[in-house]
């Protein structure tokens, strides 16, 4: 459905912004106070050329590097081992599936992989998704939608306000068209679409996180392959490969971020960025799944993302009482990056009425939040429709 928040962060230094030398501070100052002199008079224009010029060499180098936000990365559709064994339900099912999750991240990983020191946070998630099976030229075609809510605790991110700016993430659309749906010679093969909204909660580019993007649509094809492998050894009876991948395509998001007087600033004024751009994501993950029952399975799985770089473009620093800005060099601001274990498991307690989880450690993560371990519950409740009579 979306990414935990934790994984979808821009990155930035630990100290912040690092502090220019005053050397070179005075050696601009020392110039603009010269054109005065003797030898002529600039104009108020010509001072103001010089000065953004002598500024923009310190401030270009030593504001651009760095960026005190974290905004929201769409891109994990919360898809579960077997999920895709569900084409084979009947017509006219419907199902509500609530979700809730917590993550205890133990770092925060800059985009060049290093873990600044002391920085940790908790992820909340919860979501409801609502699902229907219905039918397009014979073959199943499930509709679905989330409403998700997400916030972090214990924030700790060296350099930055530690503000969440929690509540509503951006709602998700999804469909999914089954090309297969063999159940006898168990193969289930499916194509989904997440369409993700820019409708979450407002963004704040003065908090240091985000639980929604900066007004970005995501569009998140994925597909979706699931084989027994029982056909092939009796030994393997009741076990399942289940494989799906995903890439998400990402608008531009506007105005990610907003410093009022940058640490390190020579001079009081404001820094901001215009325009988040950002590069597809891409998501595998693999499970072996042993599934004796209908509803009743556990599963072990490894996920891979990588891509997804966030990048601050069109960024100025403007000084307080001053006319004009000094433009900034664009920043990376995150990425999404890790390697994930999950061990998953499902359990029915009525015949139309299912508890799932699924445990998660990351292994390793650049640009965002290292998630320790994670834990996620999902309820679903099955509505079957009636068999026609014949």
């Amino acid at each position: 459905m979306f990414a935990p928040v934790a994984r979808r962060s821009q990155q930035f230094s630990p100290a912040g912004i690092p502090s220019v030398d005053a050397i070179h501070v005075e050696v601009v100052l020392s110039g603009l106070g010269r054109t005065n002199s003797k030898e002529g008079e600039m104009s108020a224009k010509s001072w103001l050329s010089v000065m953004l010029t002598g500024a923009a060499a310190v401030f270009g180098i030593v504001i651009g590097g760095n960026a005190p936000a974290i905004a929201a990365s769409d891109n994990n559709p919360r898809t579960y081992a077997g999920d895709y064994q569900g084409g084979s339900l009947p017509i006219g099912t419907f199902i509500a599936f609530q979700y809730g999750s917590f993550a205890h991240a133990d770092a925060f990983v800059d985009p060049t992989g290093r873990a600044l020191p002391d920085s940790h946070a908790n992820t909340w998630v919860e979501f409801t998704r609502v699902t229907y099976f219905a039918e397009f030229a014979n073959r199943p075609l499930v509709i679905e939608a989330d409403l998700p809510f997400a916030t972090l605790t214990d924030v700790n991110i060296p350099g930055t306000n530690n503000k969440v700016a929690g509540g509503l993430v951006d709602p998700v659309i999804h469909l999914t068209y089954f090309l297969i749906t063999d159940a006898t010679v168990q193969r289930w093969v499916g194509v989904s679409n997440f369409l993700w909204l820019p409708w979450g909660r407002n963004f704040d580019n003065r908090s240091a996180v985000n639980v929604s993007t900066p007004r970005q649509f995501t569009d998140t094809p994925q597909l979706g392959y699931t084989e027994g492998l029982g056909k092939f050894s009796p030994s393997l009876k009741g076990l399942f490969f289940d494989l799906v991948a995903n890439a998400s395509f990402h608008t531009d998001g506007d105005s990610p971020l907003e410093v009022v007087n940058p640490p390190g600033a020579p001079l009081p004024g404001v820094l901001t960025y215009d325009t988040l751009t950002q590069r597809p994501s891409y998501d595998v993950k693999a499970f072996l799944r042993y599934n004796p029952s209908t509803f009743l399975f556990a599963a072990v799985g490894i996920e891979k993302s990588w891509g997804g770089k966030q990048i601050g473009t069109n960024g100025k620093f403007s000084v307080a009482g001053l006319p004009g800005a000094i433009p900034q060099p664009n920043v990376l601001l995150g990425r999404d990056d890790f390697l994930r274990g999950h061990f998953q498991f499902q359990v029915p307690l009525a015949q139309d009425f299912a508890i799932a989880g699924d445990v998660f450690h990351d292994f390793e993560a650049t640009g965002g939040f290292r998630q320790n371990i994670g834990v996620e519950i999902r309820l679903a409740k099955f509505f079957l429709p009636t068999p026609r009579s014949k």
